[in-house]
């Protein structure tokens, strides 16, 4: 479990865990601790190995939520892709909520905002924040449609 000692109390969070491929989730977090320190040291990280199977994280990660009862926000690389699959299965408990295209830009607004969980009227506006931070950039000004230029 997570604490924020900076506010008056201590407040609980969720447990962030990044899940992917390889080592990307690792690389994540490195990322992450650039940007925003300390708050990173609260994110965990899942790298299915060649030869590993994903289901057996999940039944380690089951066993876990049913004894702790503590919310859970899990970032997946892939949609669809084996961990991804094997971890949305978590979703049959209340306090797991489960992502997929795990980006920097997602990360960061989960670790910043939503550390404490996505409320359910918030999951439009996660998604919309987490899409305005892909963009498409070419040498052709025409190609791009976004009023922001």
């Amino acid at each position: 479990m997570c604490t924020n000692l900076s506010m008056k109390g201590a407040e609980e969070l969720s447990r962030i865990i990044f899940a992917t491929h390889g080592e990307m989730s690792m690389g994540m977090k490195n990322s992450m601790k650039m940007i925003v320190g300390d708050s990173a040291e609260c994110i965990e990280t899942y790298s299915l190995l060649l030869g590993e199977n994903p289901n057996d994280y999940y039944e380690e990660l089951n066993e876990q939520i049913k004894k702790d009862g503590e919310s859970y926000i899990i970032l997946c690389d892939l949609k669809g892709g084996s961990v991804h699959t094997a971890l949305s299965r978590l979703t049959i408990h209340e306090n797991v909520t489960v992502l997929s295209g795990m980006n920097m830009n997602m990360a960061l607004e989960v670790v910043l905002t939503y550390k404490d969980g996505i409320p359910s009227k918030e999951n439009m506006k996660f998604l919309e924040v987490c899409k305005n931070g892909i963009t498409l950039l070419t040498k052709d000004k025409e190609e791009i449609e976004d009023e922001d230029f």
